[in-house]
């Protein structure tokens, strides 16, 4: 007697098969839930089994294709059956490994299974035994299922595995980690390697069972090293150092020491074209087309994932690197500030630009002959503590160190990050400065006899061109321009006019006329510009010279830019009484004697400065 299995969930068509084949020499038995199947297949070990195609959860084409995956349910004669002949469902079934398909007609159910019963199963009588002597316990049976029984559950089962690991965007390593988890563990093998293209190069990594000999690990990875870089455009011979991951997998699990490993798989991870990586995969005997099909799939949904890995990672490194440079000689809101706009914006910081900048210099007076009178170790000792409180201050407003060339310091305000106050800032920076003088720390330091330390400073607000500048090994980020030029004449010209702070008159008008003391002491045009440029002292505050000196110098200014020098030396020579020690009224008094006697030719109110 023939033993027949069906898997039907309707009463009525499970009459319909018990009336056609009453009588005749068939055992039947129903069974109306799918996941019970397999182990009433193991306990019946029927001749024939028969499934409606419209069975869901599951579905009865995933578990077709279980029992065909199954070596010890290969000699069952299977068919499916439904209302309609569909060709949709008929060529599933054929792909599943259904042996026949038939319409479901009460006529013609008992033809069918005869039908059935001649077709021939290969090795049926081998498998036959083969299944008696074989016991399936539960775990087996659930394994298999969760393995094969919906090829769909099972790659979302891998997109949301994959969706997890972006958690970890931010940390390329904790990234390949887990990614070389799932490797291992749907493709089931001890040894696995990705290797990305990362920011500053290639870089390799892997899991690997701790059972496996060296030779077979390195031998690996050469392999992985050398076809990533068949894979890459320009490819060159360079050995990848991969480093070793700890896996959260068993995969002793994976390797059987009496099997040779005999397959091996690369695929490369692409977006738009670009090399993102490579993912390598080795194991023993072969690999079956199960696994290559969810390695593909794996594959097809990673370019993303590695993408946006690598482009945190660039981020990263971009604000490493922009700390590093910048931690010691700009504040650290304006470095957050710079991060954020590139995180914003995915712009590159060196990529040259024009931009306004207030630009400060400032430096030492007569500092040449306080390092004759000094020790290089002591004139180095102090340097640092002058330039550690300069700099503070600077950082303070906002302000960024460019350099340091000898004993001065060349500042800017406006980049990296740019305020709509950088000339206010700059000012403040330079008030703040002179006031630090008396507290800085002279040490050992031995000053020339009758001089007082003091500085000059310079600042002109402009246009210059911003950054990156230098050579490939050695770049720094800087600006250039006329603008930076006319900064450096101002703080030169502290001494001419003895003032400590001079600012240009676009540095007046963009901080505001009230907000500091500023002083017109005259209009200079400095070596290569054509154009006079107003220039201002910024006092103490209103009282630091009295109002007889202002208004005498005011009205001298006014008759020595019109040509009438010998009415404006009087007012000169008031303003010096009032302020006796005062060098811009004595320069001014100076001219006007000189000019009454050789009158320039062009007079046109400014002075001409040739030197730098």
């Amino acid at each position: 007697m023939k033993k027949i299995l069906i898997l039907e969930t309707s009463s009525t068509i499970q009459k319909l098969f018990t009336k056609a084949l009453d009588g005749r020499d068939y055992s039947l038995q129903f069974e109306n839930q799918g996941r019970e199947i397999f182990s009433l297949l193991n306990k019946l070990s029927p001749d024939m089994f028969l499934i409606n195609c419209d069975i869901v959860q599951p579905r009865s084409f995933e578990i077709v294709k279980i029992i065909r995956s199954i070596e010890s349910f290969n000699g069952i004669q299977l068919a499916m059956y439904s209302n309609s002949l569909h060709p949709k469902d008929q060529l599933l079934a054929k792909e599943c490994g259904c042996d026949f398909f038939f319409k479901l007609n009460p006529s013609n159910i008992l033809q069918n299974i005869e039908e059935l019963e001649e077709i021939e199963r290969p090795g049926k009588e081998k498998q036959k035994k083969s299944r008696e002597e074989k016991t399936f316990d539960q775990a087996f049976l659930f394994n298999k299922t969760a393995e094969l029984l919906s090829r769909d559950a099972f790659k979302n089962a891998i997109l949301s595995k994959l969706l997890k690991i972006v958690d970890n965007i931010e940390n390329i390593e904790d990234v390949v980690k887990e990614y070389l988890d799932l490797l291992v563990q749907i493709c089931e093998v001890p040894l696995a390697s990705v290797i990305v293209n990362e920011n500053d190069g290639p870089h390799g990594y892997y899991v690997c069972a701790d059972c496996l000999e060296k030779k077979d690990i390195e031998d690996f990875l050469n392999v992985c090293s050398s076809d990533f870089e068949k894979n890459q455009a320009k490819g060159n011979a360079l050995k990848i150092n991969a480093k070793r991951l700890d896996s959260s997998m068993d995969l002793d699990g994976f390797y059987n020491g009496e099997i040779k490993f005999s397959s091996y798989e690369c695929r490369a991870i692409k977006k738009k074209g670009n090399l993102l990586g490579t993912i390598h995969i080795v194991l023993q005997g072969n690999i079956i087309s199960e696994k290559i099909l969810l390695l593909d799939f794996c594959l097809e949904n990673s370019a993303d994932l590695f993408d946006k890995a690598l482009i945190a990672e660039k981020k990263t490194f971009f604000e490493k690197r922009i700390r590093r440079a910048f931690s010691r000689f700009v504040p650290e809101q304006i470095i957050d500030n710079l991060v954020l706009q590139a995180d914003k914006t995915d712009e590159k910081v060196g990529v040259g630009e024009t931009r306004s900048v207030a630009i400060l210099f400032s430096d030492i007076r007569s500092f040449t002959n306080i390092s004759e009178k000094n020790r290089a170790d002591v004139l180095v000792s102090f340097l640092n503590r002058y330039f550690s409180a300069m700099v503070e201050i600077i950082k303070k407003h906002g302000g960024t160190i460019d350099k340091f060339i000898g004993d001065a310091i060349m500042a800017e305000f406006g980049t990296p990050v740019s305020y709509e106050d950088n000339c206010r800032r700059a000012v403040m920076a330079a008030y703040e400065m002179r006031e630090a003088l008396p507290s800085i720390e002279m040490g050992d330091l031995v000053l020339p006899e009758g001089m007082v330390f003091n500085i000059g400073i310079g600042i002109h607000y402009g246009d210059v061109i911003v950054g990156s500048i230098g050579s490939k090994d050695k770049t720094d980020y800087s600006v250039i321009g006329d603008s930076v030029n006319l900064a450096s004449r101002l703080e030169g010209l502290t001494k001419t006019y003895g003032s400590q702070i001079l600012v240009s008159d676009s540095v007046r008008t963009d901080a505001g006329e009230n907000s500091f003391c500023f002083r017109y002491l005259d209009d200079v045009r400095v070596k290569g510009k054509k154009k006079a440029v107003p220039i201002y002292a910024v006092d103490r505050g209103p009282d630091e010279f009295s109002a007889e000196y202002k208004d005498s110098y005011t009205k001298g200014m006014e008759l020595y830019k019109q040509g009438i020098w010998n009415l404006a030396k009087d007012y000169f020579n008031k303003a010096l009484k009032a302020a006796n020690e005062d060098k811009a009224a004595k320069l001014m008094l100076d001219r006007c004697q000189e000019f009454i006697k050789n009158p320039p030719e062009n007079w046109d109110g400014a002075i001409a400065f040739n030197t730098k």
